[in-house]
């Protein structure tokens, strides 16, 4: 979902694009890293000048829910940062009906971010010119140094978690004291009123206008029955499926002989002036070997696909715990000089002049915020392949929750498209019983209930 509006001091439009999230606290955080990373990557922003991400929390879930670890320890990895992120915590100091100090082990809710010694600024939400200076500092501080921010913005809740309950069953003291808090506007107008900045009555004019504004806007809420799907296409898919028939006939999508061979060829070239590894000239000849004799393993397969989509300038991506390698040693698409140290050749950029770039990311050993990540870069542009790739299959069930939540029912949900490929090895033999499994069945029974897409006669 998206909104513009004109910045009066330069007049440039500014866009706020907002990530649909699940009721699952933070499991948003990496996708909206994810898309902002691809937001920047599509426009040549690699600064971070253009495109940055404003992450909301909880207190509570900010500093229980692992998920933010795992997307902090992603905010300066290189094929992941995205330049610095301003979290703003709304801190009410109660987790539903959870004391912080049955909630937390340290101090402060944001003491997690402290592993990546981001500076932390604790402000009073009572204080709305205090609150102001502090995330003026924190748009400096990120536009300055490229890293993350925190904002603790302590404050307290009103009501109950859902203004239905009783929170008096809880925390019947914090509630005493709660009552008895005036609103924060009528604190501020006070203090403008008496330091002269307005009057009483400009205050009061003020007022009413913005209740207007609101009254206005849940009336109009109140006739729009239906939600308009064109409201969350916040990207080039929003005409993506009108332009292809997916249930129809399948178009042929290959390449040539010739064209496969030389891709083939330049794949297992050795690389000039480079000290290659003994074992890695051998795999480079056998690979040569293969393609002389027209066959292919698993390895020249998926390097050719990804050769043919880079050299129609297609973006590729691919994420993951060992991809540069893989898993069972069996891609090599970085090779490492042998005698001199940073030194590596990024094999699928040298396909042709123009082709468009590869991306080959080692990710921190994290499942559930790496496919996260790229599930939110997949969603930015559908002419792109973008594979998160488990080091085994599985592997992906610590990943769950973005399956279940996102990839299996985000587009029956908010009508969000995404072209994401999991690559999950299956069926290793001799692996035991937790290297083995990618647990097909399990994405069997997410599919759609329809015998038109999924006959029975087939499943």
């Amino acid at each position: 979902m998206t909104h513009e509006r004109l910045n009066r001091t330069n007049n440039k439009i500014v866009q706020l694009a907002v990530c649909a999230n699940p009721s699952h606290l933070e499991a948003v955080d990496p996708i909206v890293q994810g898309k902002t990373r691809a937001e920047q990557f599509y426009r040549g922003d690699t600064k971070g000048r253009q495109v940055m991400s404003i992450l909301l929390h909880g207190d509570a879930a900010f500093a229980g829910q692992g998920v933010v670890y795992e997307t902090f320890h992603l905010s300066d990895l290189p094929h992941y940062t995205t330049h610095g992120t301003i979290h703003v915590v709304v801190n009410n100091q109660v987790g539903f009906t959870t004391d912080p100090r049955m909630s937390r082990s340290s101090p402060y809710c944001t003491d997690v971010a402290k592993v990546v010694q981001c500076p932390i600024f604790h402000v009073n939400a009572d204080d709305p010119e205090a609150v102001m200076h502090v995330c003026k500092v924190a748009s400096e501080y990120r536009a300055e140094f490229g890293k993350d921010v925190v904002i603790d913005l302590v404050c307290y809740r009103k009501n109950g978690h859902n203004e239905g309950d009783n929170p008096d069953f809880t925390q019947p003291l914090m509630y005493q004291r709660i009552r008895k808090q005036k609103p924060v506007m009528e604190k501020y107008a006070a203090k403008v009123i008496a330091d002269g900045i307005v009057t009483d009555a400009e205050y009061q004019e003020e007022r009413s206008k913005y209740d207007k504004i609101l009254d206005e806007s849940f009336e109009n809420a109140k006739k729009r029955p239906e939600m308009k799907i064109a409201d969350w296409l916040d990207s080039k898919w929003g005409g993506f499926f009108k332009k292809h028939d997916l249930l129809g006939e399948l178009k042929s999508t290959g390449a040539s002989m010739d064209r496969l061979i030389d891709l083939g060829n330049k794949f297992s070239t050795p690389p000039a002036n480079f000290n290659l590894h003994n074992g890695l000239k051998r795999v480079l000849k056998a690979r040569k070997e293969m393609i002389d004799e027209g066959v292919a393993d698993w390895a020249i397969g998926e390097a050719l696909a990804f050769a043919s989509l880079l050299t129609e300038k297609i973006h590729v991506r691919i994420s993951g715990q060992d991809v540069e390698r893989g898993t069972f040693s069996h891609r090599h698409h970085v090779l490492h000089d042998q005698k001199v140290d940073q030194k590596y050749h990024s094999v699928m950029n040298h396909m042709s002049d123009d082709q468009a770039q590869y991306s080959v990311c080692n990710s921190s050993l994290s499942e559930y915020a790496v496919l996260g990540f790229e599930l939110g870069y997949s969603m930015t542009n559908p002419y792109s392949l973008v594979v998160w790739e488990a080091q085994f299959g599985d592997f992906m069930n610590t990943a769950q929750c973005i399956i279940d939540q996102f990839v299996g029912s985000g587009q029956d949900k908010w009508v969000r498209q995404s072209g994401l490929v999991m690559l999950l090895p299956h069926g290793m033999e001799g692996m035991g019983p937790e290297h083995s499994s990618a647990r097909p069945e399990r994405f069997l029974q997410m599919t759609k209930e329809d015998p038109d897409t999924y006959p029975v006669s087939t499943i």
